[in-house]
């Protein structure tokens, strides 16, 4: 029974067989049903031999058998009944790979937007740092710049000072030139003469004036005493005590006067009148 059975599924005709039986018992030979259907007589063979992956897709085929069939006039319906049907697509499995992809890429992306931020940080900290640091040498540049035209302007000054010098020199070499006629004449008025020359000596003595100054803070100063002449100048730091000598009145600039106490011959002066964080020019004695 299973022979039989066997025997009848092995004689069963194939959709190739059933389409080249048809043909025969039409009496069309291969390149006639060729030439409407638009095909080749190898394409014809191939379909007649069950060779259908050799035709294209399985969509093609059952077209160019519906077409075989209407040119012979046959039912093409239980013929195409007989064909495999299409395979699936996975596309489920390239879904997947896609949309890890793009995950992939989105982390990507914010670790790159964190990177940008984390640099953009330490560029702006560098930049604020270098700025705050520079701030304090352009504050001294500006302080000796002006410095350096007080100084321009006390030397612009100087040639008038020195004229005066010169013409005290030529007064008391007139004055000498007097006193020496009069030691000629008389000794006892000589004696009488250089009793008031020893007064003016001492009195020039007790002219003198000392200045201390003790810095509690950075600040820069320039004194010129009364004759004109520069008896300091520069910059001084916190903790110096600064002591200088001369003849009164002293022209005195001071870059922070509240950060100094001075004394003059023992006296503190008050300077607190002045504004602050700006120079301070004054002289000493101050003017009631």
């Amino acid at each position: 029974m299973n022979e039989e059975n066997t025997q009848t599924q092995s004689e069963q005709p194939t959709v190739g067989q059933i389409l080249k039986n048809h043909r025969e018992q039409a009496n069309v030979s291969i390149a006639t049903i060729a030439a409407p259907l638009k095909l080749s007589e190898l394409q014809i063979k191939r379909l007649e031999n069950d060779e259908f992956a050799l035709l294209g897709p399985i969509t093609f085929v059952k077209g160019y058998i519906k077409n075989y069939c209407r040119e012979l006039k046959v039912d093409s319906a239980p013929i195409l009944a007989m064909m495999p049907a299409p395979p699936e697509p996975t596309k489920p499995a390239n879904m997947q790979s896609f949309s890890r992809r793009t995950e992939k890429e989105a982390s990507d992306s914010r670790l790159m937007f964190f990177s940008y931020l984390i640099l953009a940080i330490v560029i702006g900290s560098s930049a604020l740092w270098f700025w705050q640091n520079a701030t304090p040498i352009e504050e001294q540049t500006s302080k000796i710049n002006v410095a350096n035209s007080i100084m321009s302007e006390r030397q612009a000054a100087q040639p008038s000072i020195l004229q005066q010098q010169q013409q005290a020199e030529i007064n008391d070499e007139s004055l000498l030139e007097s006193k020496d006629t009069l030691e000629t004449s008389t000794s006892s008025e000589a004696v009488t003469e250089t009793a008031p020359i020893t007064s003016n000596n001492e009195s020039q003595e007790d002219a003198s004036s000392t200045i201390v100054m003790n810095f509690n803070g950075e600040s820069w100063v320039e004194i010129y005493d009364g004759e004109g002449e520069k008896i300091a100048f520069g910059v001084k730091k916190a903790g110096y005590i600064m002591t200088v000598s001369g003849t009164p009145p002293f022209s005195v600039v001071l870059g922070k006067h509240d950060a100094v106490d001075i004394t003059l011959n023992g006296e503190p002066v008050d300077v607190s009148a002045f504004p602050k964080n700006r120079l301070a020019k004054f002289t000493l004695p101050l003017a009631e």
